[in-house]
């Protein structure tokens, strides 16, 4: 695979494979050519953001076979195939969302950059394309129609949300809009919010600290390469686990009998079908489910979407901090594992045994305060 950049002042290629090149002169600079038409896509030069290192990262991956080009040349973007993030023009060609006449924003009213242009365009094919590439059988006969959306929205939801966001300077205006302040110690909580939000190392950020103090030209589009590599391989795994997230909450929410127990044979993403479908588990209180390493797991579901680290239900407070020997005579079971200290989650050797621990939690357990 060929990678080339080209700036006003430079040319820069990455070769992953053995191709046959040659030299051609375009409008005055020297670009590296391959045989075969490669999927072109320009966008602007000089510092890089998260939108469009993320955008060129899931093009790259949708075509097998793409180029970027990197300038602001009127001329050099015109003959890409696809111009983002640069050219105050929007049409099948060109998603610059900079532009004046650029009004696309989501339902829940966060306007779209870049990155969630291209998920939105290409989101689709993206995730049927690592379908075939990285899910085997059994699970790959799981996803359908239904899993691909969920995954599309959670993706668009967990990734797309926060770099779209940053990227147009929305977070305020946006956190105004939905959660109104009324008093003066309100806004000092959503200030504070902001501050420490402006301090996590989300996408955005760790792709402006790929800019380097005073890297300009080769370097500049060395890292640039180096970051979307980076995000390509990122978002691969991403999708991976929104596909076996999807399915497997569709499984769980198919299990589920309405009971104080929810009780699975095989590992599951619960929590995230728990904390989606919040209101189907109104009366749900412990989950059951098997270890990874040994035996059954027994888990308080939380308490709330907001409050994820509270328990609906601790364990009985006499339980907590014990292991083995010690949790068995305090139960009147054999072969308990452990209960967390926290109180929230604990395990068993068999299935049996795991279930006699719920039927004492159930009725003895610690339920959360408001």
């Amino acid at each position: 695979m060929l990678r080339v950049i080209i700036s006003r002042s430079c040319v820069f290629a990455f070769l992953n494979d053995a191709t046959h090149l040659t030299l051609q002169p375009v409008l005055g600079c020297l670009v590296l050519c391959r045989r075969g038409c490669p999927l072109l896509v320009a966008t602007h030069d000089g510092s890089f953001h998260a939108d469009e290192t993320l955008a060129c990262a899931i093009i790259s991956y949708v075509f097998d076979n793409t180029e970027v080009i990197r300038t602001r040349d009127p001329q050099l973007l015109e003959t890409a195939d696809i111009v983002i993030d640069v050219s105050g023009l929007n049409d099948d060609k060109h998603f610059d969302h900079h532009s004046p006449a650029f009004n696309l924003r989501r339902p829940n009213g966060i306007n779209y950059a870049t990155a969630g242009l291209m998920w939105q365009k290409f989101g689709l094919k993206y995730l049927k394309k690592i379908t075939q590439q990285y899910i085997a059988f059994p699970l790959r006969k799981d996803i359908n129609d239904a899993v691909l959306q969920g995954a599309l929205e959670r993706i668009d939801r967990e990734v797309m949300y926060a770099v779209d966001l940053n990227d147009n300077g929305q977070l305020n205006s946006y956190l105004r809009e939905t959660i109104p302040v009324h008093n003066d110690g309100e806004q000092q909580i959503m200030d504070a919010l902001n501050e420490f939000y402006r301090n996590t190392p989300d996408i955005p950020y760790l792709v402006a600290m790929q800019n380097l103090p005073n890297v300009t030209g080769e370097e500049q589009d060395k890292n640039f390469m180096n970051t979307v590599k980076y995000l390509k391989s990122m978002l691969i795994n991403v999708a991976i686990n929104a596909l076996s997230t999807e399915a497997g909450v569709l499984k769980v929410l198919a299990l589920y009998d309405g009971g104080p127990l929810l009780i699975m044979h095989e590992k599951l993403p619960w929590t995230q079908a728990v904390l989606s479908n919040f209101d189907r588990f109104t009366d749900c209180k412990l989950a059951i489910y098997p270890d990874r390493k040994r035996g059954w797991r027994i888990q308080s579901l939380p308490y709330s979407t907001a409050e994820r680290f509270k328990n609906k239900l601790n364990a009985p407070v006499a339980w907590r901090g014990l292991n083995d020997k010690d949790l068995d005579a305090v139960t009147g079971l054999n072969g308990t594992i452990f209960i967390h200290r926290a109180g929230f989650t604990g395990g068993a050797l068999e299935f049996d045994t795991v279930m006699e621990m719920a039927k004492k939690w159930l009725a003895d357990g610690e339920p959360a305060s408001d």
